[in-house]
């Protein structure tokens, strides 16, 4: 009786963990609604609230030196997106993960980024993020229509910038 007990409880604990799991993952994919944070650290000190850009489409974009696609992605979205990060349906956020904010500024100065759309998050709030988007995989980028849903994994400038001009 003590073994059938044993089973159907750790047959529960896995059942549960296991479904668990799999909604973190569908809550940073296509068709949720994207998580909530704040992140500070940007030009000036001033932070931004993913919530407060309700309204508009952003382009959420997540890198970091030491990963080489995600820094290339991120110079390639500020580069090709330029146009239309001035409209006011449009955001450009960016957010990284080094270890050394004197790092983060000295890249974003050598790759001629936007400085205003760059923010740096470490520690708990960099957690925080990376826990919320699944990032412990690599890093990707999300694009949120004006509802807070995502609607685009990693997608290039072009699928953007279409996105934008059709909603």
């Amino acid at each position: 009786m003590k073994k059938t007990m044993f089973r159907i409880v750790l047959f529960a604990v896995l059942l549960f963990s296991v479904s668990a799991n799999t909604e973190r993952v569908y809550l940073s994919a296509d068709g949720y609604k994207a998580p909530y944070f704040e992140v500070s650290g940007g030009e000036g000190g001033f932070s931004r609230n993913l919530a407060d850009l309700r309204g508009s489409y952003v382009l959420l974009n997540f890198w970091a030196a030491k990963d080489a696609p995600s820094r290339l992605q991120t110079m390639e979205y500020t580069r090709s997106l330029s146009k239309i990060t001035s409209e006011e349906r449009f955001c450009l956020l960016s957010v990284n993960f080094d270890r050394s904010e004197r790092l983060f500024r000295e890249i974003v100065r050598r790759d001629n980024l936007n400085a205003e759309t760059q923010f740096h998050a470490q520690g708990e709030e960099a957690s925080k993020i990376i826990d919320a988007y699944r990032l412990d995989n690599g890093f990707q980028s999300f694009l949120i229509d004006p509802q807070g849903k995502i609607v685009a994994t990693n997608p290039d400038p072009e699928t953007v910038a279409r996105i934008v001009a059709e909603g």
